[in-house]
């Protein structure tokens, strides 16, 4: 007699390999959380699906995570993400411990001659706000070379983030150790060149960067004293941080004006005695503004940012082909727009600067910051008359309304640029569109632009505040959600403008449908955007 073959589910008869492909595509850590109740084995397999992306900024939670790679062996190569939030106490401070078991542990009593070393970083974190909780909570070392030890590991990661915590050599050895790393971001944090920088032996040079970010870099704070603030000697130089910037496969950088390398790395003065040149193919350059906290000191050199050294960088950087930044050059400064990279067809600058290099570059996406009025005294809608007399054809355009919402600007720029595919208009204050405007939208204005596929209208939020708009409603309570309101108000668009396909009113909530007769999708966003790629 034949042997009774089991009878397989149909989860069964996928193999894992597959199921691993399929929940990889799953975006939402909830959705996979739902899926991984539904039975052991899909809990099995989301398991590994979850931990591909690790966000470890809590020590405890790390600690408690921990445990899973041991419990599911060989997940260590499944992982391509890593945000790391966490630091190491370091000899002389009192804060909280958080060891191996996830328990707060009571800080050793600190040496006297580390002492005043403890001191210094603590009254540093305090100002800086570096800690996302009241009572700021490290790692003990049993549990940072715990974490360590387990991120030696993931030898296939491909993004890592370091937020809200101090770098020591440790953190540089890891980016230098990790071969697939693609892009590495340094947000909010702490410096200490002086005691324990990357010794000279690591040549960032040689890291295979595509994407780098850089922004919001704090100098450590000696004193202060009568509410002056004097800054450590031994973090003013930031070089070692900042020239990662260098290494030869760079195609994104992203800084702010706590790290201008454009002065202090690609033009500084023993830059070709230090190897420090312009990756040959950096192609993309934001600069965004500083997210400072409030009451937080402008560093030395903070307030000239930035200076003539950016321009003259964008006039090197001959593979340059976007480049974003709130101040290009300093007031009452003349540039020559034809020195410019040829390549250059995305550009975002105040408004006397747009108009400028519009004319003397090809540019496919414009962004006109601060326009409420240029040098030559013009407002808005004049100097956007001048771009369209040399750039007709714009694919893009991203506006900044530093005055306010104007129904006059949007009337303007359907007359002067019809092939627009994007459109991008932000505002400050509270008061936007009335309900009437957006639903005249479609027959006023949108019927007018038969190629725009992305409409993008909403205030713009203080850069303090990172978090995303999410009212109950926007105009109307009766309706029982405000995703439900978005839909009712955008479904008349597909009359007018059948090739929409983005609409965005609020920070919070963007609409969206896919090709042929789809109908609308309201995603909730999380986080504002604190760059715009200007993509077309």
């Amino acid at each position: 007699m034949n042997a009774v073959q089991p009878v397989l589910t149909p989860q069964e008869k996928v193999p894992v390999e597959i199921w691993l492909e399929i929940l990889a595509l799953v975006p939402e850590t909830a959705d996979l959380h739902s899926l991984s109740l539904t039975s052991r084995r899909f809990y099995d397999l989301t398991v590994r699906a979850l931990h591909r992306n690790i966000v470890w900024t809590n020590p405890a939670h790390a600690a408690r995570s921990l445990p899973v790679w041991d419990t599911y062996p060989g997940m260590d190569l499944a992982v391509r993400s890593l945000e790391l939030g966490i630091s190491s106490a370091l000899p002389g401070m009192s804060d909280t411990l958080i060891g191996l078991d996830g328990q707060p542990e009571v800080p050793p009593v600190p040496r006297p001659h580390l002492l005043e070393d403890g001191i210094i970083l603590e009254r540093t974190i305090r100002l800086h706000g570096l800690g996302s909780q009241p009572t700021i909570t490290f790692a003990s070392p049993a549990l940072h070379d715990a974490m360590f030890a387990r991120i030696g590991t993931f030898k296939n990661i491909a993004a890592l983030a370091f937020t809200n915590m101090i770098i020591t050599n440790t953190h540089f050895a890891l980016v230098h150790s990790l071969p697939q790393l693609r892009s590495l971001r340094l947000d909010v944090c702490l410096f200490r060149e002086g005691r324990g920088g990357p010794p000279p032996t690591f040549n960032h040079a040689d890291l295979p960067l595509t994407e780098l970010t850089i922004v919001n870099l704090r100098r450590q704070i000696s004193a202060v004293v009568h509410s002056h603030v004097h800054f450590d000697e031994h973090s003013a130089n930031l070089t070692a941080v900042l020239s990662l910037c260098t290494a030869r496969s760079l195609r994104t950088l992203t800084v702010d004006a706590s790290a201008d390398v454009f002065k202090l790395i690609y033009n500084a003065w023993n830059a070709d005695a230090r190897g420090w040149a312009i990756p040959a193919d950096l192609a993309h350059v934001f600069v965004v503004r500083r997210r400072a906290a409030r009451g937080e000191p402008v560093y030395l050199g903070e307030e000239t940012f930035p200076h003539t050294d950016l321009y003259h960088f964008a006039v090197r950087a001959l593979s340059l082909r976007t480049l974003s930044t709130p101040i290009f050059v300093p007031p009452n400064t003349a540039i020559a727009a034809e020195a410019l990279p040829l390549g250059l067809e995305r550009f975002a600058a105040p408004a006397e600067t747009a108009e400028v290099v519009a004319a003397a570059r090809d540019v496919k996406a414009l962004g006109v910051l601060k326009c409420a009025l240029t040098v030559n005294g013009k407002d808005v809608i004049q100097a956007l008359e001048s771009v369209s007399v040399a750039r007709p054809g714009l694919k893009m355009l991203m506006l900044e309304l530093p005055r306010g919402w104007d129904e006059e600007v949007l009337s303007a720029v359907v007359k002067l640029f019809k092939d627009l595919r994007r459109l991008k208009i932000v505002y400050e204050g509270t008061e936007g569109p009335s309900e009437d405007f957006l639903v005249t939208l479609g027959p006023e204005f949108l019927s007018r632009m038969p190629n725009l596929h992305t409409l993008q209208i909403y205030a713009q939020q203080e850069l303090l505040d990172t978090k995303a708009n999410h009212p109950k409603y926007l105009y109307d309570s009766s309706f029982e959600s405000i995703e439900e309101e978005l839909v009712n108000l955008v479904i008349p668009y597909n009359r007018y403008c059948p090739t929409l396909r983005k609409v965005q009113f609020l920070t919070g909530y963007v609409a969206a449908r896919t090709c042929g007769e789809a109908g609308w999708v309201v995603e909730r966003l999380r986080r504002l955007e604190v760059k715009d790629d200007l993509s077309f």
